[in-house]
């Protein structure tokens, strides 16, 4: 019986519904990045109404906050239900080579074929000593920074979310063992940090625009994700103690709660489209400001959503929205690239001011970042996965049997997309 106890605590906890928010937080990134090249109208008829989503789209770079959120909790996650099922979790060592062997190949890959393909033969302007800097910093994960090698790269802008999830896998063994021992404290000297950091940009740096985005900005939203893992297991854990009818109770609360989060993660995305009126620095300042309102609602769409009526979170894990999330890494790697490529290269002048040219770009940036995605995921990501971690397993020495909470090796966050417990 024990045995089987301890095979049921190891098992992987799925919870379907952060496949939908990953997958959906990606697309509404990329749907803005392809707006800023295209300027497809965000506005459309639906039967009898008029519905405008430029408000929507002109803030959706806001998901990245979420993603970095929804980071947080999944990295956690193990830790927590160490703590309350008493779990196995992975030695450092073997956090680190996860990390590195999901996302490394995929990102070397993309600088590579960028650097060949794009930037030395069209002979762009490029010093040797520039480039090779531009490529010291990148393979470091150090490029963000630094102006040259944040913003005017030629390599791909878009990766400066990897390089701060990297930065933070980094401390993250500590910080998770801290959370573990000393859960308020630690998250609050997170918080503590994130507010700071953020407040001495925000009163006293005249020029924000490589420091809003920084490790240290997200410390207070990756401790709110910590904070989620836990609240999720706490709950996970009570609900195996109440009757059916005190369970469709929880079912329609969290379905008010899902409601009244979506209204609110809404009206502060059109509190963000207002500021870009008041220009570039104060459209920054804002971003500082929503970004711990947001992430703290985001975090409670997510816990409510965990917990909707079963037919409502399918909306969120269905196959789809799993197949989307299984390569949305990729699509976000390179999406961004693509887009101005594809905008410079096979398209005229026109472009912004014609709506067939806007919606045919659109379509075609889409559907060749979708192809480009799975090319990366199936042809190299997972091949070059199960690639390395053969060799690990095979010359790892004494732990070459080292595994994860759920008996297997543990994928990295950013595919670890948790399907909802059945039952």
């Amino acid at each position: 019986m024990k045995a089987e106890a301890n095979k049921k605590a190891n098992e992987r906890l799925e919870i379907g519904v952060l496949y939908g928010f990953r997958a959906l937080m990606v697309l509404f990134v990329v749907n803005y990045h392809l707006w800023q090249q295209g300027w497809l109208p965000q506005r459309f008829a639906l039967f009898d109404m008029n519905i405008n989503l430029d408000f929507f789209t002109r803030s959706s770079y806001l998901f990245v906050d979420g993603m970095m959120l929804l980071s947080g909790f999944l990295l956690f996650l193990p830790y927590a239900r160490q703590k309350r099922e008493n779990i196995q979790i992975p030695s450092v060592r073997r956090f680190y080579l996860n990390r590195l062997v999901r996302i490394v190949p995929s990102y070397l890959l993309c600088i590579l074929v960028i650097l060949f393909c794009f930037v030395l033969p069209q002979s762009r302007q490029y010093s040797a000593q520039s480039l090779g800097f531009d490529l010291i910093t990148h393979f470091t994960f150090t490029f963000t920074f630094f102006h040259q090698t944040y913003l005017n790269t030629l390599l791909n802008t878009a990766l400066w979310t990897v390089a701060i999830e990297l930065q933070f896998y980094l401390i993250f063994p500590w910080i998770a063992r801290a959370a573990q021992k000393k859960p308020a404290i630690t998250l609050l000297l997170m918080a503590a940090a994130g507010w700071i950091y953020r407040g001495i940009v925000y009163y006293a740096v005249p020029d924000t625009s490589i420091f809003i985005n920084q490790m240290p900005a997200f410390l207070d939203v990756y401790a709110l994700g910590m904070l989620g893992a836990m609240i999720y297991c706490f709950i996970r854990e009570q609900l195996q103690e109440i009757d059916r009818k005190q369970c469709r109770l929880y079912h329609v609360i969290s379905l008010l709660l899902f409601a009244a989060s979506i209204i609110v993660v809404l009206m502060l995305l059109k509190a963000q489209s207002t500021a870009s009126m008041d220009g570039h620095e104060e459209l920054r300042l804002s971003q500082l400001r929503m970004r711990l309102p947001l992430a703290l609602t985001l975090l409670v769409s997510m816990l409510s959503a965990a917990y909707m009526p079963r037919a409502l979170q399918w909306l969120l894990s269905n196959r789809l929205m799993r197949f989307l999330a299984g390569i949305s890494f990729n699509l976000y790697v390179w999406h961004q690239f693509l887009a101005v490529e594809i905008a410079k290269g096979w398209f005229p002048n026109t472009l912004h001011y014609d709506f067939n040219l806007q919606l045919a770009y659109t379509v075609l940036c889409f559907s060749l970042s979708l192809v480009v995605a799975m090319a990366a995921t199936y042809g190299v990501e997972k091949p070059m996965a199960k690639f390395i971690n053969n060799m690990i397993t095979k010359y790892g020495g004494r732990n070459k049997h080292e595994r994860s909470s759920s008996g297997q090796i543990e994928p990295p966050a950013h595919s670890v997309l948790l399907q909802s417990e059945k039952g």
